[in-house]
């Protein structure tokens, strides 16, 4: 594949300033020319249809000129200012545009390749488009907007900006690699439908053409293929075009324009990308957002793992970021313990860290800056697999004996009683497919009780959403138990986009007039296979207002039926679902058949929007769905292990920023424990906290 030639770089460094001056010693160059070939045939500088880079050479050398290194052959010859050449007459006005595109006779776009073409382009551009024509930098395509009617607009295509960085972020390079490979991206610097043509779709349209024709033109014209556009749009526009033809909008310029002088602010622009080629970041070897693979054991030694997830936090002081990064490092080592207990009698690292958890309310140490590092390295773990589950669910943290704590609220509140002191916890813990948990990149918080619960759901899957899109070729599956069955979560548009869904059904639903309901129509048909499965042992629990109570249980082998069909779930009879459509998903149910006399036998009905038309599929929707009990694993390391609902600090915000130190220690020893039962081979350090 060919790579952009740093030039300038190469012919700037010690080593390229002194080949240049000992080939100026050795032979003799008549012209600048004839000394800028033989320098483009010393260091190899020839583009991908095998010519020598004779302007970016010369452009080098200059400089090094400027700067007295070195002293070329012949006389500098002074150039006039460029000045874009125009047509010198009004470009005539199309005639007779018809109000919608798919009337318009004879649409095409017109590659420049002709002078008049050309001044032609820059006729439209200097008198019809806000900016004017200009001079344009680096490798560049024009196209004139032709029809039966007339001339409808034109546009243009030029070098990429040197340094963007809501668009390097997102390719998520390096400085070495941006400046091998920016040659592979191309600016849509000028796009034109004239004033006075009224057409609607008229721009989608062409830019849809342009953009499949583009890659062919710009290879047969300079040798390779470019992956990816982007353009500027200013705040006068809203860019819905651009969003209509699948662009992507990436964020806004810094307001330094490639021409602008040095200190002076230029308008900030909307930054969109589109993508020519699907597989581009494989070809250029490069991870969206920088997010590069890791394994999800890496990193998790005692030394170090504290600094891999915590190191950097953005807390508003360097100072705090290294203070939690101790605080973590110190906890890790003794969960169960208070943290002066645990600092073993060290009082500066125990004022230090409670100086840390006691900081303002309003002061940048959230719980979100807290797991910003470690949710970028969970997205690493993720990144390396093919497949993640990410499993939302709540608990209740238990806080009656801390009625001096500000802010908690009531939880348990049951029909006669009136709640326990405490808050809820809802988070979002990602698994790989063999269950091992990779992180828990999101918690969230509630102290009212009365609000609608099902906000924390969707807010679960958002976050998922979000996750998923900057993440390449790893399909996310966002699993929830039986409260998470509500048809507005179902009816997201990140569903089955970003991410699928996988829901234990609660409620036995109607699928239309005329049809069984959800739960009787699985019944009602025949077993479409059996299978064996698994059941872990469980502790007896005694009965409480919200818990049935449950006798010990031995682990058992459970035979099962299995069953599966496509359904239609018709939207709610209310107002806020008038509009929507039923939704297609797929229903599985398990049923265990002779179980042991006084165990409860399995019944699950699932909902998915994976696919589930064979056997195996429908066997791996049930393999997925058991590994969400990896998350009741983490809520009670959090809890027994790790001790956090005797946590006794004042304010519910302060108790919010030590369970998340805790949330990550105890999502840390359940991955090493499972590892290493997976991999009893690790070293003892590893697994030794």
């Amino acid at each position: 594949m060919y790579r952009q030639h740093q030039i300038h770089r190469t012919l700037t460094s010690s080593e390229g300033v002194s080949r240049i001056q000992r080939l100026l010693a050795e032979e003799q160059f008549s012209t600048r020319s004839a000394f800028t070939q033989r320098v483009c045939q010393e260091f190899g500088f020839y583009d991908a249809r095998g010519h020598e880079q004779l302007a970016s050479c010369l452009q080098a050398l200059n400089y090094l000129e400027q700067r007295q290194q070195i002293a070329l052959p012949g006389s500098k010859r002074v150039r006039s200012s460029a000045r874009a050449r125009r047509l010198g007459e009004p470009v005539a006005e199309a005639e007779a545009v018809p109000a919608r595109v798919d009337q318009v006779q004879g649409l095409e776009l017109q590659l420049v390749t002709s002078d008049r073409q050309r001044w032609l382009w820059n006729e439209l551009m200097a008198e019809e488009h806000p900016l004017g024509a200009v001079i344009h930098a680096g490798a560049q395509l024009r196209y004139l907007v032709h029809s039966a009617h007339g001339y409808l607009g034109a546009l243009g295509f030029s070098a990429a900006a040197l340094r963007l960085a809501c668009r390097d972020d997102w390719i998520g390079w390096d400085d070495e690699q941006r400046g091998r490979d920016l040659h592979r991206i191309v600016c849509l610097s000028r796009f034109l439908i004239r004033p006075s043509v009224c057409c609607q779709n008229l721009a989608s349209k062409v830019l849809g053409q342009c953009l499949r024709r583009l890659p062919a033109d710009f290879k047969k014209r300079y040798g390779y293929r470019p992956y990816v556009v982007e353009t500027f749009v200013s705040e006068d526009y809203n860019g819905v075009s651009f969003e209509a033809s699948n662009w992507h909008y990436l964020g806004q310029t810094a307001g330094r324009g490639r021409f602008a002088e040095t200190a002076v602010k230029v308008s900030k622009k909307a930054v969109y990308v589109y993508e020519l080629k699907r597989d581009w970041r494989a070809l250029l070897g490069v991870w969206m957002y920088g997010i590069k693979p890791r394994a999800c054991g890496e990193g998790l030694e005692i030394e170090q793992w504290a600094e891999q997830e915590f190191g950097g936090a953005p807390l508003g002081d360097v100072r705090l970021s290294r203070r939690l990064v101790k605080s973590v490092k110190i906890q890790s080592k003794q969960p169960m313990a208070s943290f002066p207990t645990a600092a073993g009698g060290d009082r500066a690292a125990a004022l230090g860290h409670y100086r840390l958890i006691e900081q303002p309310a309003d002061s940048e140490v959230t719980a979100a800056n807290m797991l910003a590092v470690h949710r970028r390295r969970t997205l690493e773990r993720m990144q390396a697999q093919p497949e993640v589950l990410c499993v939302q669910d709540g608990t209740d943290l238990n806080f009656a004996n801390r009625g001096g704590c500000k802010g908690l609220g009531t939880i348990g509140r049951t029909r006669g009683s009136g709640g326990t002191l405490g808050m809820h916890l809802h988070s979002v813990q990602v698994l790989d497919l063999q269950g091992v948990p990779l992180g828990v990149p999101h918690l969230e918080f509630s102290c009212n009780e009365d609000k609608p619960k099902t906000g924390r759901w969707l807010r679960g899957l958002r976050h998922c959403a979000e996750l998923s899109q900057q993440l390449q070729q790893v399909r996310v599956v966002s699993v929830m138990d039986r409260e998470a069955d509500f048809f507005e979560l179902f009816s997201q548009p990140e569903v089955g986009r970003e991410v699928e869904l996988l829901v234990r059904a609660q409620y036995n639903r109607n699928l239309g007039k005329g049809e069984l309901k959800l739960f009787d129509q699985l019944n009602a048909m025949r077993p479409q296979a059996h299978l064996k499965l698994r059941v872990e042992r469980q502790s007896a629990r005694r009965g409480s207002r919200s818990q049935k109570a449950r006798a010990a249980q031995s682990a058992r082998e459970a035979q099962a039926e299995l069953r599966w069909c496509e359904v239609q779930l018709p939207p709610p009879q209310r107002k806020k679902f008038r509009d929507c459509k039923p939704l297609r998903m797929h229903a599985v149910q398990v049923k265990e058949i002779q179980a042991p006399e006084g165990v409860e036998p399995l019944h699950w009905f699932l909902l998915t929007t994976l696919p589930v038309q064979s056997r195996a599929q429908a066997e791996q929707v049930i393999q997925r769905y058991r590994l969400r009990w990896r998350i009741e694993d983490w809520h009670r390391v959090l809890k027994s292990g790790c001790k956090v609902e005797l946590l006794a600090h004042r304010t519910e915000v302060r108790q919010q920023r030590a369970i998340t130190i805790n949330a990550v220690i105890a999502w840390r020893l359940t991955t090493l424990t499972l590892l290493g039962r997976e991999t009893p081979e690790l070293p003892s350090d590893v697994l030794h906290t």
